[in-house]
């Protein structure tokens, strides 16, 4: 006896569902990487099939950009003041900056101090290898920049945060 199955995206899921592999379980819907004097786009990576996030990255990292800038407005006394999260019903975004490079992650608001750390790691992972091309750039994007894209794909975000239990 054989049973017939018939599965029209065999190609796409080879016995479970590839595209959610880095996408439902992972805290982040998207990553931005922008330079905060320019306000460019260095690198962005998405991590859900969520049309809400199927924007135009320069838009939404503008977006983005513009917020902390109209921040830093509202209170140019305060030098050292920046955005660090603007919190929705189910998502939030979060804000970690170094230098001139800004890295900003819109989460799935599971645990502030996880999606943190994580972010941070990122962040200064992301900056300890590009450091010359953040404190340098001129507008153009150096192309080992965006190969960190790969790393980002292959990275499983949840594996940076550690926990410090002590018993």
């Amino acid at each position: 006896m054989s049973y017939k199955w018939i599965n029209k995206n065999l190609e796409r899921t080879y016995g479970f569902d590839i595209e959610r592999i880095n996408s439902d379980d992972n805290r982040f819907h998207a990553i931005y990487f922008l330079d905060n004097i320019t306000g460019s786009l260095l690198l962005s990576k998405k991590y859900t099939c969520n049309t809400k996030f199927s924007s135009h990255d320069d838009l939404i990292s503008g977006f983005l950009n513009a917020l902390n800038l109209f921040m830093s407005e509202i209170k140019p006394e305060s030098m050292n003041d920046e955005i660090q999260e603007v919190n929705f019903k189910e998502s939030r975004i979060l804000y970690e900056r170094r230098g001139r490079l800004s890295v900003i992650g819109i989460s799935k608001k599971t645990n502030l101090q996880v999606e943190r750390v994580i972010l941070h790691q990122i962040m200064e992972d992301f900056y300890y290898k590009f450091e010359s091309a953040i404190r340098n750039f001129n507008g153009n994007i150096d192309p080992s920049i965006l190969q960190y894209k790969k790393r980002l794909e292959n990275m499983n975000l949840n594996t940076l945060f550690k926990f410090d239990v002590q018993l």
